[in-house]
């Protein structure tokens, strides 16, 4: 008889949880959150992994004279930090350009990524004061630890969007389809800004969504 327990019982004798088969493909099975005193009258529920292990990154900026370069935020011991984007990259191709370890490290606007995850969205707004095209890159840097030569930035998502020459009125972003969507535990993960043309004032706030699973 105690061959036949459960626990005992190849994977080809076991049956599958509750819901399996109509599951949606890529979820996880999880509880509800129920209404008991106890917490234990949850129902079984299938759950998108997109829905798990989610942080946030809030990205604000602005530039007072946007330029056709690439430019990226002040450093941190820069009183304009970590706001002011007018650091000017050199180039307005982000995989023609690179920045050092001494200038990256220092950017106010980048986060250290804590753990392997996956950018699933990017929301937000940006303002400029003149009808030109404005493009925002979040990129990403593969620091080498002890090594002191310059890194080329990874687009992970360029947005572009056309201004509506005025401050007062914000532009939209809405990105779901990620270009390199993939972050590493220790990736500098900081956005640029561009204009066709020169000379906008810009403001932009996003938030970058990613998942671990």
């Amino acid at each position: 008889m105690a061959a036949n327990e459960h626990k005992n019982l190849s994977d080809i004798n076991r049956h599958n949880p509750k819901g399996f088969e109509t599951a949606t493909n890529d979820t996880v099975l999880s509880k509800s959150l129920g209404t008991s005193a106890t917490g234990t009258d949850g129902n079984l529920v299938w759950q998108s992994k997109n829905l798990m292990g989610i942080t946030n990154y809030k990205f604000q900026g602005y530039t007072t004279a946007g330029t056709s370069n690439y430019a990226y935020g002040e450093d941190i011991q820069d009183t304009k930090s970590p706001f002011q984007m007018d650091v000017d990259f050199g180039s307005d191709t982000v995989s023609s350009g690179t920045i050092t370890p001494q200038n990256f490290f220092k950017i106010g606007q980048g986060f250290s990524i804590p753990e392997n995850c996956t950018v699933t969205s990017i929301s937000g707004w940006i303002t400029n004061n003149q009808a030109t095209d404005v493009t925002i890159a979040l990129c990403k840097i593969v620091p080498v630890e002890g090594v002191s030569t310059a890194v080329t930035p990874i687009v992970v998502d360029e947005i572009t969007v056309t201004g509506l020459s005025s401050n007062s009125k914000g532009v939209r972003i809405i990105e779901t389809t990620i270009t390199t969507p993939s972050l590493a535990a220790g990736d500098i993960f900081f956005p640029m800004i561009k204009q066709v043309g020169s000379g906008s004032v810009l403001h932009l706030t996003l938030s970058v969504q990613t998942t671990t699973f």
